[in-house]
């Protein structure tokens, strides 16, 4: 999770953090100590000023308190939607580079749910990192020493309360964490049923398999929900059974506190700040208890998210591009070209040789899985070939720049994608400034080209 954050976070913003909640733990940690100097010297002694006095402090260590936890909660939430989004963004970038072979290590239901779910559960860590990962620590061992000072006689309690609070969280843990592991792989599992079932609807529908697929999402909705249930079932019971175990911690303090009292060894403002005290190294252990339950679904998110940013973009531009010769006379070339698909043992295609010139269609036939598509995306280079060339205007394709490449070819794709925008935003994808006279030109072409499915045109 450090290499996720690393130069995506904001190290002030997170020093600033740090420091607010400092100041509000040392503030929260005094409020005790005070109430107990009210008893013990004011409301013992009936000193109506000292308890005016220390009344005041109390109010001003209570509003230093709430701004530092403003400044700490603004500046934790703003780091952690700071990491969030360039996390979205540099995801982004990095898929929008992809070629058709890293699209193929990883599907897109997949990586949708890399770039929201992924993305929100180490946003939400983050946050609970600068608040109570950060404060549990610090009010954890504040509070224990403070509470020594009041009472070092009732100490002994946490020796029995802290294991008892420990051995149960963790194996609630150990029960819950690999359930919130599974969350993941199975919300990829419904975004894939349900992508699949939307985008194939109609053949869905001509096949008569609305049942079967249906099914299929029940299915994998209903795995979902029975995991969702049972880590959710787990955390809702520890919360009970923490409480019991800090109520049992209280009922031992006035206990023996109060025989202390009788003997005169304790006064009774002591033995309710000491109460304050356990209360707080109680929370303590709880609040690090949740963030280290979430910190293995953060860890894998993370861990899914690295995947696809280490992933390594094999299509790239040269280091010195080739220019495209200034000509009206186009040409595309295969010569002798072998492509195989990553992992395959045999060809895709094998020894394509043809050239096409400015003027001419050339029509490749074949039955479904003959290579069509394959041979038309190795002409924009969405896959790279093995063995031979892809030639345009008698250059080798992989010697150009991309972005020039992809000006020079226009691709109609079998399958119709729209985006969000009227008719004519959609027309004008490829080129905003196109006139009324282009896009009917361009509508001609994909009308004459519809019955050869994908198609590629040197422009």
């Amino acid at each position: 999770m450090l290499k996720i954050a690393k130069g995506r976070i904001s190290t002030m913003a997170v020093i600033g953090a740090i420091l607010f909640m400092i100041v509000q733990v040392i503030a929260t940690l005094n409020l005790p100590s005070l109430t107990s100097n009210i008893v013990n010297n004011g409301v013992a002694t009936g000193n109506i000023s000292y308890i005016w006095k220390i009344g005041f402090e109390m109010i001003g260590f209570s509003l230093l308190s709430v701004v530092a936890a403003f400044g700490n909660v603004f500046l934790a939430a703003r780091s952690s939607q700071k990491l969030g989004k360039n996390l979205r963004s540099d995801i982004y970038k990095k898929v929008i580079n992809f070629s058709n072979d890293e699209f193929d290590k990883v599907e897109t239901s997949s990586l949708i749910t890399r770039t929201t779910n992924d993305v929100v559960q180490i946003q939400n860590v983050a946050m609970m990192a600068l608040r109570m990962m950060i404060m549990a620590p610090i009010m954890l061992v504040g509070a224990s020493f403070l509470a020594y000072t009041k009472s070092h006689e009732l100490t002994w309690i946490f020796v029995v309360s802290i294991p008892v609070l420990l051995i149960f969280i963790g194996i609630v843990m150990a029960f819950a964490i690999p359930l919130f592991r599974a969350m993941q792989t199975k919300t990829d599992r419904i975004n894939l049923v349900f992508r699949e079932g939307l985008t194939g609807v109609r053949v869905i529908r001509a096949f008569r398999q609305d049942k079967f697929e249906q099914d299929r999402f029940e299915g994998a909705n209903k795995d979902y929900t029975q995991n969702a249930i049972k880590v959710n079932t787990i955390v809702a019971l520890a919360f009970p059974i923490m409480t019991l175990i800090m109520s049992g911690t209280n009922v031992a303090i006035v206990w023996f506190g109060g025989q202390l009292i009788s003997s005169q060894t304790m006064q009774v403002g002591n033995m309710i700040a000491f109460m304050t005290y356990a209360m707080q190294v109680l929370m303590s252990f709880m609040l690090l208890a949740m963030v280290f339950a979430l910190i293995p679904r953060a860890a894998a998110s993370a861990t899914r998210i690295q995947e696809v940013l280490d992933i390594e973009t094999k299509i790239n531009d040269p280091e010195k591009p080739v220019a495209l010769p200034a000509t009206k006379q186009h040409s595309l070339a295969f010569d002798h070209v072998d492509y195989r698909y990553q992992t395959a043992e045999q060809l895709a295609l094998a020894d394509i040789d043809f050239s096409a010139h400015s003027g001419q269609t050339v029509a490749i036939i074949g039955g479904t899985g003959s290579g069509k598509t394959t041979l038309v995306n190795l002409i924009p280079r969405f896959y790279d070939i093995e063995k031979g060339a892809v030639k345009l205007d008698g250059e080798d394709v992989r010697s150009l720049k991309t972005a020039d490449l992809h000006r020079a070819i226009s691709f109609v794709p079998q399958t119709a994608t729209l985006f969000t925008g009227t008719i004519r935003d959609n027309l004008k994808f490829g080129n905003a400034d196109a006139t009324d006279d282009e896009i009917w030109h361009a509508l001609e072409i994909a009308w004459s080209t519809a019955t050869f499915g994908d198609c590629a045109c040197v422009s």
